[in-house]
């Protein structure tokens, strides 16, 4: 099921009205909301319901099972728990990936074995699920949370419908806590939460998808639109993200919000940053933070000198590529992002302003620029048609073969917007204008995503993820 959907529109406010006519009945209340979790995931494959009650139960006894004491049969029940999650996630998204590499490698030294290439189904959001199931258990291990008994409890925490496909990735000390007590009905939550839907709704919906019609046409003929019409590809590309991806945080936060649960914020208006490293503090925040907590942490984080960090951030960046997809463009990606960090390790530390202010736009338009155009091997289809880009960019002619003069409409004022509301979590929390002008605002939201369509499967981009 996803966001942008009719269906949606009506499983939502079922959801909350039967989930506050159990307010006094948490166990119910709990029960219902992992039913309702497991519709929602089953809509899209109920086969793959196995996998994520695998992962449910596995963790959760792995837990009670751990004494939190860091003892070698602790270290033991964890390390089993790591494996089978990560292999569960490498066999369904990275197989293929290996075996391909495998056969290009041996093709190297002359050999060319026919192996067949598996049609394996990736289960929609295992990236996000697997991930918070291992910290989880790693927390657990280390003595940070206390394994729960509570196994209702435990897998609505796996499975939280808002952010079970594509986040935010969340941590138990914040979220299972949150389905072990009692909660009482929110009305400025709720209208707050309303809020964040209809703006996560118009990012998706009126930008991202607007934007993605000019990303698939230009990225799918490189040659024929030549090197002004790439370079522009890569920016409209890292706009639809943006608005594509923090527009599914913003409904996934919003609907959480309905229910009283309170998800982490996933991006923090990234493009108003200054330099790249303030980019990636505000840029998918929850998969950043778990990468810093169980992978950066234990490599020793910046303990050890600087060359060791600077080591320690390109292991962290190449695994958040790899994360992101099965392809050497990933790891690509994810790399040349982990380079551009490496100054800020052995520069001098200017401390910033929190927000970026009127004179900072240059810095802001720059680092934007040079973050779109890396971006431009995440969105390429394999090494080939990144190459292909890099050589038309390169060398290619310098014609203009397509009008997206269409798009800074729809850039302008979303940015604009977004400038006007930086100071808060999502820019209609409170905008700084008059009653009218925010009414005028929402009804224009409404109307942009009526037109534009519910329903149009234009499935969110890290539903692939």
């Amino acid at each position: 099921m996803q966001f942008d959907t009719y269906t949606y529109a009506l499983f939502l406010p079922l959801v909350f009205i039967v989930y506050w006519g159990l307010r006094n009945h948490l166990k119910c209340q709990n029960l219902f909301l992992l039913v309702a979790s497991y519709l929602f995931y089953g809509w899209w494959d109920w086969r793959m319901l196995s996998l994520i009650m695998l992962t449910t139960v596995s963790t959760w006894g792995t837990a009670l099972m751990m004494s939190g004491q860091r003892s070698r049969g602790d270290k033991l029940w964890a390390a089993a728990n790591v494996v089978l999650n990560l292999g569960i996630l490498c066999m369904f998204k990275y197989l293929n990936f290996l075996r391909d590499s495998f056969v290009h490698l041996l093709g190297l030294f002359g050999m060319n074995p026919d192996w067949p290439t598996l049609n394996i189904l990736l289960p929609v959001g295992i990236s996000f699920y697997t991930f918070q199931a291992i910290s989880y258990t790693i927390d657990v291990y280390r003595g940070e949370v206390k394994a729960t008994r509570d196994p209702v409890a435990f897998g609505v925490f796996i499975a939280f419908f808002p952010q079970l496909v594509a986040g935010p990735i969340e941590r138990a000390t914040n979220l299972l806590p949150q389905f072990l007590r009692k909660k009482a009905f929110d009305y400025d939550a709720a209208v707050v939460g309303m809020r964040q839907i209809l703006w996560g709704l118009g990012k998706k919906v009126i930008i991202a998808d607007t934007m993605g019609n000019y990303v698939d046409q230009l990225f799918s003929s490189p040659y024929y639109y030549g090197a002004p019409n790439m370079i522009w590809a890569g920016v409209l590309f890292a706009v639809q993200i943006y608005a594509d991806f923090s527009g599914y945080s913003d409904i996934a936060i919003g609907s959480a919000r309905l229910l009283n649960i309170r998800l982490r914020p996933n991006f923090n208006y990234p493009f108003f940053s200054r330099n790249m490293k303030e980019l990636w503090q505000r840029w998918h925040i929850s998969l950043m933070t778990w990468f810093r907590h169980y992978v950066y942490f234990p490599l020793g984080g910046s303990r050890r000198g600087k060359w060791r960090t600077a080591l320690n951030t390109m292991i962290v960046f190449s695994l958040s590529g790899l994360w992101h997809g099965a392809d050497w463009t990933f790891v690509i990606w994810g790399t040349i992002n982990g380079l551009l960090l490496l100054p800020f390790i052995f520069m001098a530390k200017k401390k910033l302003s929190e927000h970026a202010t009127w004179r900072d736009i240059p810095r802001c338009l720059l680092t934007f620029f040079l973050f779109a155009m890396v971006f431009i091997a995440f969105r390429a289809e394999g090494i080939t048609h990144l190459t292909e880009i890099c050589d038309v960019v390169a060398n290619g002619s310098w014609r203009m073969g397509l009008d997206c003069g269409e798009a800074i409409y729809y850039i302008v004022p979303f940015f604009m917007i977004e400038w006007l509301g930086r100071k808060q979590e999502f820019p209609l929390k409170r905008l700084p204008m008059p009653t009218v002008l925010r009414w005028i605002l929402y009804w224009s939201l409404l109307a942009g995503i009526s037109i534009s369509s519910l329903d149009s499967n234009t499935q969110f981009i890290y539903f692939q993820f």
